[in-house]
This record gives structure tokens, sequence and C-alpha cells, in this order.
């Protein structure tokens, strides 16, 4: 959570939302990325120009942790509209636990 917000989408119950995007954020953390070789608890990263940067959890680890069933109860598809709070070198810091 140290690069990342994520806001509840106007006209839904806060406290649902959150919670599920509670759960959804720590399942995601909790399994190894299959795209990038991210492990458990760490974040997902991208290479640009050969230097890697901290990015969202990649779609594929979002489905193999079960996001699309534990979001789609309050109508989001995904974690991948979360705000990035800059653009950060990925260094295996370990992800927030919410």
């Amino acid at each position: 959570m140290d690069y990342f917000t994520l806001p509840v989408p106007a006209g839904s119950d806060s406290t649902t939302v959150k919670a599920a995007l509670r759960r959804a954020w720590n399942a995601c953390a909790a399994v190894r990325c299959p795209k990038c070789g991210a492990a458990a608890w760490q974040y997902c990263r991208d290479r640009t120009g050969g230097v890697l940067y901290a990015t969202r959890f990649h779609k594929p680890r979002q489905d193999a942790a079960g996001t699309p069933t534990i979001l789609g109860a309050v109508g989001i598809n995904g974690l991948s509209w979360a705000r990035a709070k800059g653009r950060f070198v990925w260094d295996d810091r370990r992800v927030s636990e919410l």
C-alpha cells in the first residue's frame, strides 16, 4: 500500500467496498505473480528501459488470488484501477497487509 491508493467508487457503500478491497488486496499479496514472478508479499514489477518499477498487481495475479469473485460482489472489476502515488523503482519491499 506504500505506492497505491484504493478509492471507493462514488455511490458505493464505503464500509462494504473497503472491506472487499482489503480482502482482495491481501489475497493478491499472499500469492506469487505468474506474470512477473514477484514472490508473495512483494509488489509486482514492470521493466521500462531496463529498470524495474513497482506496479499494480498484474491481472494474472489477481485471477490467481480470486479477486474477481471478491470484488465482483461489490461491482468492481479488479485492483487495476488503484491510483499510483508516483513512480517507484522496485526494491523487493514487502507489501503492506491491510
